[in-house]
C-alpha cells in the first residue's frame, strides 16, 4: 500500500433503488477506484461487495414499493468507506413490507466476508443503514504513482 497518498474523497449520491439505477452507482465506484489506482483484485472485490449490496436490498425490500438509495463513498488514507442507508419513498410506517433488521443482516452477511469491515447503525425511518470499509492498495507496478 502506498502510505504517501495526499488526497482524500467524499461523493454522495442517491439513486431509486432499482436494478437498472445500480450500474450507475458502480461506474461511479468503478471511476473512483480507477482515480486512486487500486489494483484489479481490491478493485473488482469492492465493486461486488457494493452490487451485492445493494441488490440484494432491492430483493428483500424494493420489488413492490418504491425507495432509494443514499451513498456516501469515501477515502482517507488507505481506507475506503461506503456508507448505505436505504429507505421506502411510501412513509406508511405499517406496511407490510418494512423490512426489520434481522432480515437486512442476514441478508448482508455475504458481502461482510467481502470487506474489511462492516457496521450497522439504525437511523430512525431508514430500512438499512451500514458502512463497509476496506483496506485498499495502490498498484506500484511499471512505478505507478498515485494521483495528486
Amino acid at each position: 500500500m502506498a502510505n504517501n497518498r495526499q488526497d482524500d474523497l467524499s461523493l454522495h449520491m442517491r439513486i431509486p433503488a432499482e436494478k437498472c439505477f445500480t450500474n450507475n452507482a458502480l461506474l461511479t465506484l468503478d471511476g473512483i477506484c480507477d482515480h486512486f489506482c487500486f489494483t484489479e483484485p481490491s478493485r473488482d472485490r469492492i465493486k461486488k461487495a457494493l452490487e451485492m449490496a445493494l441488490n440484494g436490498s432491492i430483493e428483500l425490500s424494493y420489488q413492490k414499493e418504491p425507495g432509494l438509495f443514499d451513498l456516501q463513498i469515501s477515502i482517507y488514507k488507505n481506507k475506503l468507506m461506503i456508507m448505505v442507508e436505504d429507505y421506502f419513498l411510501n412513509d406508511d410506517k405499517s406496511s407490510e413490507l418494512k423490512t426489520n433488521e434481522d432480515r437486512v443482516r442476514n441478508m448482508l452477511s455475504p458481502v461482510e466476508e467481502l470487506t474489511d469491515g462492516m457496521s450497522f447503525t439504525g437511523k430512525s425511518g431508514r430500512i438499512g443503514c451500514y458502512s463497509m470499509s476496506f483496506d485498499v492498495s495502490y498498484m506500484e507496478e511499471n512505478n505507478v504513482s498515485v494521483p495528486s
